[in-house]
C-alpha cells in the first residue's frame, strides 16, 4: 500500500512533464507540482490542530481555506493538460491569497503566519522561466510587500485568538516559521537535485550510442586520452583495435535496417563478453567498432602478445553464425542465419608518444590492411613480425 501511495505521488508530481522537450521547462513544471503537493499537505496538517484547539477564530480560518484546496488541487491537472503558465499563476496567487485570508480573517500578525509570504516571494524564480523575469519580480514584490506590512505595521488578530494559552501560541509560531523555512530549503534542494540528475542524464546520452548502448566516438576519444596519460605515468602499455564487419551490407540490403540493427546489437554483446571490465568497446559509427585495451604490462612484446590474444578471441567469436529475426511476410516473422566476420586493425601505444588521433588513424590503417589480406583477419600497424608468430607460444583457445 505504501508503495502504491508513493508511486501515485510520484506520478502526480510529474504530471505535465511528459512531452516537454526543454529540461528547464520540465523542471519548472515539476517544481510547481511539488509545491502544490506541499501546500495541500501543509494546509491539511495545520487544519488538525486548528480544529482541535476549539478556538472559534482558528475554526473560522479553516472554513475560509476550503476554496483554496480546490484551486491548488487544480494546479497539477492544468500542467497535465499542457497549461503550465496558468498552473504557475494559479499556484502562486492561490497560496498568497490563502495566507492573506488567514491573516486578515483571524490570525493577524500574531502567529507569524506571514513568513509564508517571504517563502513565495523567493520561490517565483523556481516556478517561472527566467525570461519571464517580470512575472518573477511582480510576485516577489507582492509577497515581500505583504511580509513587510504584516511584520512592521501589523494586522490585528481576531479577539478570540487571544484566548489561546502561551504554549499553544508559541507552538503555532514555531510551526509556521519552521515549515516555511523548511519548504524553501526543500524545494531549493530538490531543484538542484533534479538539475544535477538531468545533467548526468544528458552527459550519459551525449556519450552513448543509443542502438548498442555502447560508448560513442566522443566518449571513446575522451577515455583514450585518459589512458594515454595513465600510460605515460605508469609505463603500462595499451592497444586500440579498429574493427569493421566484413559482411554487414548484404544483410541490410536484403532484410532491411531492422535486421542490421539486431546484428549490430549482437556484435556489441559478443565483443563485451571478450574483454575485461577495465577495457572499453565503443561504436565508432556504422558497422565500425573500436576496442580500447589498457594495462597490458610494461614489456613491449608481452603487451603485443596479450593484445593479439584478445583480438583473435574477438575475431573468432564474431565469426560464429548469427540468428537474426526478420519479417517473413506482411504479419509474420522468421529467423535467418547470417555469417559476418570482422577485420581488425591494432595499434599499440605507450606513454604520450602519439596523440589519440594518430593512434586511431594507425589502427584504422591496419584494419584496411586486414581487409586487403582477405578479411576475417587481425593486422597490426607495424609490418614486422612479433612474438605471437612464434609457434612455441600458447595459442588462443
Amino acid at each position: 500500500m505504501l508503495n502504491s501511495l508513493m508511486q501515485g505521488l510520484w506520478t502526480w508530481t510529474h504530471w505535465g512533464c511528459d512531452g516537454v522537450e526543454s529540461l528547464s521547462v520540465r523542471r519548472k513544471i515539476f517544481h510547481v507540482n511539488v509545491a502544490a503537493l506541499i501546500a495541500i499537505f501543509s494546509m491539511a496538517l495545520f487544519a488538525v490542530p486548528n480544529v482541535l484547539t476549539g478556538n472559534s477564530a482558528l475554526f473560522k480560518t479553516e472554513l475560509a481555506q476550503i476554496p483554496f484546496y480546490f484551486l491548488i488541487l487544480a494546479v497539477p491537472r492544468l500542467n497535465r493538460h499542457g497549461h503550465a503558465g496558468i498552473a504557475r499563476w494559479l499556484l502562486s496567487l492561490s497560496v498568497t491569497a490563502a495566507i492573506a485570508t488567514d491573516i486578515w480573517v483571524a490570525n493577524g500578525s500574531w502567529l507569524d503566519l506571514h513568513f509564508y509570504f517571504m517563502l513565495f516571494a523567493l520561490l517565483g524564480v523556481l516556478f517561472f522561466p527566467l525570461r519571464q523575469w517580470v512575472s518573477i519580480l511582480f510576485l516577489f514584490t507582492v509577497n515581500a510587500s505583504l511580509f513587510v506590512y504584516c511584520g512592521y505595521f501589523g494586522v490585528e488578530p481576531d479577539p478570540a485568538l487571544l484566548s489561546l494559552d502561551t504554549a499553544t501560541a508559541t507552538m503555532f509560531r514555531a510551526a509556521y516559521v519552521s515549515t516555511s523555512l523548511f519548504t524553501l530549503l526543500f524545494i531549493t534542494w530538490l531543484g538542484e537535485y533534479v538539475a544535477n540528475k538531468n545533467e548526468r542524464e544528458l552527459e550519459k546520452l551525449s556519450g552513448m550510442d543509443m542502438l548498442t548502448q555502447l560508448p560513442n566516438r566522443r566518449r571513446l576519444e575522451q577515455r583514450l586520452m585518459e589512458k594515454i596519460a595513465v600510460s605515460k605515468r605508469t609505463g603500462q602499455r595499451g592497444a586500440v583495435m579498429f574493427l569493421d564487419l566484413d559482411n554487414f551490407k548484404p544483410l541490410n540490403d536484403t532484410y532491411g535496417h531492422a535486421a542490421g540493427d539486431m546484428l549490430l546489437q549482437e556484435v556489441a554483446q559478443r565483443i563485451r563478453a571478450c574483454i575485461r571490465e577495465t577495457d572499453m568497446v565503443a561504436r565508432f559509427g556504422g558497422d565500425e567498432f573500436v576496442i580500447l585495451l589498457s594495462e597490458l604490462g610494461t614489456e613491449q612484446e608481452d603487451a603485443k602478445w596479450r593484445a593479439n590474444q584478445v583480438a583473435e578471441k574477438i575475431r573468432v567469436t564474431l565469426a560464429e553464425p548469427y540468428r537474426i529475426a526478420v519479417r517473413a511476410g506482411q504479419d509474420a516473422t522468421g529467423q535467418v542465419e547470417h555469417r559476418c566476420t570482422a577485420s581488425i586493425g591494432v595499434e599499440m601505444f605507450a606513454g604520450g608518444a602519439m596523440s589519440e588521433v594518430d593512434i586511431l588513424k594507425r589502427a584504422d590503417a591496419a584494419m584496411y590492411k586486414a581487409k586487403e589480406s582477405g578479411r576475417n583477419a587481425v593486422s597490426f600497424h607495424e609490418e614486422k613480425q612479433y612474438a605471437w608468430d612464434n609457434p612455441q607460444l600458447p595459442t588462443v583457445a
